[in-house]
């Protein structure tokens, strides 16, 4: 029983932490004058404990072997009922993109593509940065925590240009039984052979085992072997069966996993926004508008390109981190990343693979306006915050584990 309630204790210690991190992440970029901004996904494993936090759409999948979790929370505005309803409270407006592609659809019009936040035109509702898509955007994740299976598992993610053509059901099917390397590679052919591809991808394959194994292809054809092929004229005609949720399984069951948590820590933490530093820019912002009798009107431009907030840059301050010591348990780690950009017409896809035995571990992916994943998995110097992979000592992570912002 000590035991549990240690493993929660130190649980919401993570929980918290990370939510510090990311109002760190984005104080500091703010503080250099990026206009644009990213997704992020990180997660940390600790022993058995794997914590994922996210905001945006760049979604993490978590795999068995025979059974599937999804170990992220979508902020895309289209797919988010309760977003939607924050957004709206707030008086934010929220429409698809007109039809003379110049601002929202007017009321009434049935506008092109998916439900937008404007001013700025945002498809999702949390992000780094985007400041000049107004203060309701804020980096605050969503944070799932779980307790890995003792036999393993892999982890699989990727950003929105990989989801909007693939299930994460399917994405785990095209690569379970390969190493972590190929694992990547297959999904990114599937993706770049895509005539639907719009987008660029990224992708990330980690798997996490037990010290004394090598291989995950092993440990999923020992969860869940391979079927033998049907024959038949009318076999290319079944439908294709989804991975069963982990959820759903019997307590007794293999793959079955249950979340420890699942929340959002906009709920969890509501002091947190007030560390923001987008928050104080815009109430100067509204200040300075005021006494200078101004009105304040709506800004229509299209994310990216309004720059006005940059006159307050000087008024930004950046915090701190707390570090600390602690034990965990070993593990093998394998990292595959992937990465394809969508611009001139063709697909370049480059794999890079990590392996190590390390007592814990830190992994993220950002999706930045359109720029693919930094290639280099291990290294902490990235054009957004997207990835970092090491050893993290102590119950409470660094923020500058999720690497620099060039």
């Amino acid at each position: 029983m000590d035991n549990v309630k240690e493993m929660e204790s130190f649980a919401e210690v993570i929980r918290q932490a990370i939510s510090e991190t990311f109002v760190r992440l984005d104080n500091d970029w703010i503080a250099v004058g990026h206009m644009s901004g990213t997704t992020v996904t990180a997660a940390i494993v600790i022993g058995y404990l794997l914590t994922v936090a996210n905001i945006g759409d760049s979604s993490a999948v978590l795999d068995t072997g025979c059974s599937i979790l999804e170990l992220t929370g979508s902020h895309r505005i289209q797919s988010n009922p309760d977003e939607q309803s924050r957004l709206r409270l707030a008086g934010c407006t929220l429409a698809p993109l007109g039809f003379h592609l110049q601002g929202p659809a007017r009321q009434g019009e049935l506008g092109v593509g998916p439900l937008r936040l404007w001013p700025g035109g945002l498809c999702v509702s949390r992000s780094v940065g985007d400041l000049d898509a107004g203060p309701e955007v804020v980096p605050l994740p969503h944070i799932r925590q779980v307790i890995l299976p003792s036999a393993g598992a892999r982890i699989i993610i990727c950003s929105d240009g990989v989801w909007d053509l693939m299930s994460l059901s399917k994405a785990v099917k095209l690569c379970r039984f390969k190493p972590a390397a190929a694992a990547s590679a297959t999904l990114m052919g599937a993706v770049s052979r895509d005539l639907r591809l719009l987008d660029d991808a990224s992708i990330i394959v980690v798997d996490l085992l037990p010290s004394d194994t090598t291989s995950w292809p092993t440990v999923a054809l020992k969860t869940n072997p391979k079927p033998e092929k049907s024959g038949g004229l009318f076999a290319c005609f079944r439908p294709e069966l989804d991975e069963p949720d982990s959820r759903d399984l019997h307590t007794s069951a293999p793959g079955h996993l249950a979340f420890l948590a699942d929340l959002d820590s906009l709920r969890i933490y509501p002091q947190l926004r007030a560390a923001l530093q987008r928050s104080q820019i815009q109430h100067l912002a509204t200040a300075l508008n005021n006494a200078a009798g101004g009105k304040p009107g709506i800004d229509y431009t299209m994310h990216g390109t309004n720059g006005k907030v940059l006159l307050y840059r000087g008024y930004l301050e950046n915090g701190g981190s707390q570090g600390g010591n602690g034990s965990m348990g070993r593990s093998n780690s394998s990292t595959a990343v992937a990465e394809v950009a969508s611009e001139g017409g063709g697909a370049n896809a480059s794999n890079h693979s990590h392996h190590s035995n390390h007592s814990g571990g830190l992994l993220g992916l950002g999706d930045q306006a359109g720029k693919p994943l930094a290639h280099s998995a291990g290294n902490s110097e990235y054009e957004s915050p997207v990835m970092a992979f090491g050893s993290l000592q102590g119950p409470r992570p660094s923020a500058t584990a999720l690497g620099q912002v060039a």
